[in-house]
């Protein structure tokens, strides 16, 4: 790593420019004077004073009152630990402050858009963390059953949530079984291929206690074999979108075979042989 790595690495840690000159200067010094440190640093004598008196006060700097006046800074372990404190404290201040000036004014009686990969899994895991009686989840892909989803999935059935999956193959579900063998699983019958365009295909589609819906899309990346989510989500139970979903599942429960783990059907996999030849 280079100087300048180093000083963008404290910045980003909060330190000012000056402060992670400074710094990196005195960790390649050991000690020196400020007219050494501005040396190495490349800042200016004048300012080196103020800003090394604020890396002691950070605990990063130690010093010695002799003249001129020495610096010498303190290991790069005990420098790490110091910063790590600093950033949770400062971190920790932010959320308390923010949690004091929340305000929940978000009508969440419409749909909003889902901007990636990253927002559709915070999402989906906010909906299944409030979830009390049901959710159901129909994977129309079945990479979208990450571990962290499986993992979430079994912790609602830990709760007694009643657990629904409705995957895209045999396979799949064994995958869920595996994790969750109470959870009631179903392969689906949609030919989900036949809804696939160029460069976008089905991801999911949750629905929490019949009145939190969220719905996935998967888009082809810039990267080849690459693969980004998107999509939205609603709640409340008089929205409309959340009102046709809820008829869907209801009729989906009713006529496709759910089965658990301990059901021998759900270890049927005919056509599905991934070791098998023809």
């Amino acid at each position: 790593m280079s100087k300048a790595d180093a000083v963008e690495a404290l910045e980003k840690l909060g330190l000012r420019t000056y402060e992670a000159q400074c710094f990196v200067a005195l960790t390649q010094l050991s000690e020196g004077t400020a007219n050494e440190i501005s040396r190495v640093a490349d800042v200016p004598q004048s300012r080196v004073y103020d800003v090394v008196d604020r890396l002691h006060r950070l605990g990063l700097v130690d010093v010695q009152e002799s003249d001129p006046r020495r610096y010498a800074v303190v290991p790069v372990d005990v420098a790490r630990e110091r910063l790590r404190q600093e950033y949770r404290d400062h971190l920790e201040t932010a959320a308390a402050h923010l949690q004091e000036l929340e305000q929940r004014t978000v009508d969440e009686d419409g749909v909003w858009q889902v901007a990636s990969q990253r927002d559709v899994d915070n999402r989906t895991r906010t909906a299944l963390e409030e979830a009390t009686s049901e959710l159901y989840l129909l994977a129309a892909d079945g990479s979208v059953l990450s571990p962290s989803l499986l993992e979430r999935l079994a912790s609602a059935r830990d709760r007694n949530v009643a657990v629904f999956v409705e995957v895209p193959s045999a396979v799949d579900r064994r995958r869920v079984h595996n994790e969750m063998p109470a959870a009631a699983v179903a392969v689906s019958e949609f030919a989900f291929d036949a809804h696939v365009r160029p460069g976008r295909s089905i991801g999911r589609l949750v629905l929490v206690d019949r009145k939190t819906v969220v719905l996935s899309a998967l888009s082809s990346g810039l990267v080849p074999d690459e693969r980004t989510e998107v999509g939205i989500w609603a709640s409340e139970r008089a929205h409309g979108l959340v009102g046709w979903f809820r008829y869907v599942l209801e009729q989906r429960l009713a006529r496709l075979e759910f089965v658990t783990g301990d059901d021998p059907r759900s270890g049927d996999v005919t056509g599905e042989c991934e070791t098998c030849e023809e």
